[in-house]
C-alpha cells in the first residue's frame, strides 16, 4: 500500500565535525601581582576584556601596579577581535619562563581548555632584571628547548599547538643576540619568540615594565590569521591603530625605537625573532615575519620541515582533522582477500576519507594539495594496524620581490 504522506523526506544524520571553528582559541600564561579576583594557577575562560575586568583586572590594575597583565590580553582581543575564546591564567611573579612552560598547571590549563587551544603565549611581570650574557636574558633562551618539550606533550595528547615567548629586556646589540635559527642542539619548531614592542604605550610605564614584548599582540594576531597565513601579512595585518593610539611607534624590548636600531633590524630578521616592522612606502605597522627557533631543512626525499608558524599551523590542524574522521573507523570490521589483506574496495574508501579532509583544506585555501596512501599490506588479523602516509603541499608565500628596472625607449 502507498503511504499517504506522498513524499517522506527526514533529515538525515551529522558525522564528524570537518569544518573546524576552533582555529581562534587561544591562551595566554602571565605573571602577575596578587589580584583578589582570580587566584594564581587557576585558568579561566574569557571572550572579550569585558569578562576579564569582571575580575577586577582593568586597564587602572596595570597602571596602579606597573605591570603588563591586562595590556596582554587587551592586545590580544584588539588583534583577535571580542568573542575570541581566551584561556587566562595568572601566576606569581617569581615564576619565569623556563618554569611556566614546565609547570604542571600549564598543562592542566591546555587540558582543561578541551584539548582545543591552537597558540599559546608566555608573558612575564619580573621584578627583578634578568641575568643574560648575550644580550637577551638567559630564561628566554633556556626555556625555548622545554617550550619545544611542551610542544612535544602536547601533540602526544592529541592537542598540538603554536608557543609565543615574551623576548622581555633586550640589552644586547643585534651582532651579539643568539640566532635562534641556529641553537646548537635545538630545532623548536613550535616556538617563536616576541621582541616588539608598542614603544609609545612603554613610554608610559618606568623601570622593568618599559623593557616588555607585546607578546599578546602577536597571539592575537595568530588568532585572527588563516591558518596558512603569515602573522605579518602586510596587506592583512596592521597593528597600527590611531583611534586606539596603538603602535604609532614600533620599538623592541629594550625600550628603543626602531629607528633607534634601524641597522640592526635585518640581523634580528636574519636571526629568527618577531617584532613590528614600518616599511618605506606603505603606511601603518606589521609584524615582520612568522619565524619559530629552527632551521630550515629539506630532506633528500623532499620533506620540508616545520620552520614557520604558518606551517606548523596547517600540520596541527591537518593531524586533528585526519585523526577526527578516521576515530570512526577504530574497532570497525573489513573484508579481506585470500592473502588476508584489504580488499581494494574498502582501502580506497578508507584513502578517500583522508583525502576528503585534504579536498576541504585545498577549496579553502589552506594547502595547495594533499594525498592519502594506505599500505595494502597492512595487518588487519593479528597487528589489526591500518598503515597510512600522508603528504601535504602547503601554500606558497612571497617573502620578498626581487626585480630589476630599467629605462628603455619602447616596451
Amino acid at each position: 500500500m502507498n503511504n499517504l504522506n506522498g513524499v517522506t523526506i527526514k533529515r538525515g544524520k551529522i558525522g564528524a565535525n570537518r569544518s573546524d571553528n576552533q582555529r581562534t582559541v587561544s591562551a595566554l600564561v602571565v605573571s602577575s601581582v596578587v589580584l583578589a579576583g582570580l587566584a594564581f594557577n587557576t585558568p579561566v575562560t574569557i571572550y572579550s576584556t569585558n569578562d576579564l575586568e569582571q575580575y577586577g583586572l582593568d586597564a587602572a590594575f596595570d597602571k596602579e601596579n606597573n605591570v603588563n597583565v591586562y595590556r596582554h590580553v587587551s592586545e590580544f582581543y584588539r588583534m583577535a577581535g571580542e568573542g575570541t575564546e581566551l584561556h587566562l591564567m595568572l601566576v606569581a611573579q617569581t615564576e619565569t619562563l623556563k618554569t611556566l612552560v614546565q609547570t604542571e598547571a600549564t598543562k592542566t590549563l591546555l587540558a582543561t581548555a578541551d584539548y582545543e587551544v591552537r597558540q599559546i603565549a608566555f608573558a612575564l611581570n619580573p621584578t627583578t632584571a634578568a641575568e643574560s650574557t648575550d644580550g637577551i636574558p638567559t630564561d628566554v633562551t633556556e626555556a625555548i628547548p622545554f617550550a619545544q618539550g611542551l610542544a612535544n606533550w602536547a601533540s602526544e595528547q592529541n592537542m598540538p599547538c603554536q608557543i609565543f615567548l615574551e623576548g622581555y629586556q633586550l640589552d644586547g646589540e643585534s651582532s651579539v643576540l643568539p640566532d635562534l635559527r641556529d641553537i646548537e642542539n635545538v630545532a623548536a619548531t613550535k616556538v617563536s619568540v616576541v621582541i616588539g614592542q608598542d614603544w609609545k604605550y612603554a613610554s608610559t610605564k618606568t623601570g622593568l615594565a618599559q623593557k616588555y614584548a607585546d607578546v599578546g599582540t602577536v597571539l592575537g594576531v595568530c588568532s585572527s590569521a588563516s591558518i596558512a597565513q603569515n602573522i605579518g601579512d602586510n596587506e592583512a595585518f596592521d597593528l597600527n591603530d590611531s583611534t586606539k593610539d596603538a603602535w604609532m611607534v614600533a620599538g623592541l624590548s629594550s625600550h628603543k625605537k626602531n629607528t633607534e636600531v634601524h641597522s640592526q633590524l635585518q640581523t634580528l630578521e636574519n636571526k629568527g625573532y618577531i617584532f613590528g616592522l614600518s616599511y618605506a612606502g606603505l603606511s601603518g605597522i606589521r609584524i615582520n615575519n612568522d619565524h619559530v627557533c629552527a632551521p630550515i631543512v629539506v630532506d633528500q626525499e623532499g620533506n620540508i620541515n616545520e620552520h614557520t608558524i604558518a606551517y606548523g599551523r596547517v600540520m596541527d590542524d591537518v593531524i586533528r582533522q585526519l585523526r577526527a574522521v578516521y576515530l570512526p573507523k577504530i574497532k570497525k570490521t573489513y573484508p579481506l582477500d585470500e592473502q588476508g589483506k584489504l580488499l581494494a574496495g574498502p582501502l580506497v574508501a578508507l584513502e578517500q576519507i583522508g583525502d576528503d579532509v585534504f579536498t576541504d583544506m585545498q577549496n579553502a585555501s589552506e594547502i595547495s594539495s594533499g594525498k592519502t596512501t594506505i599500505d595494502p599490506s597492512s595487518d588487519l588479523l593479528v597487528k589489526k594496524e591500518l598503515i597510512v602516509s600522508f603528504v601535504v603541499i602547503p601554500m606558497g608565500s612571497v617573502g620578498e620581490i626581487t626585480g630589476t628596472i630599467n629605462i628603455k625607449n619602447n616596451l
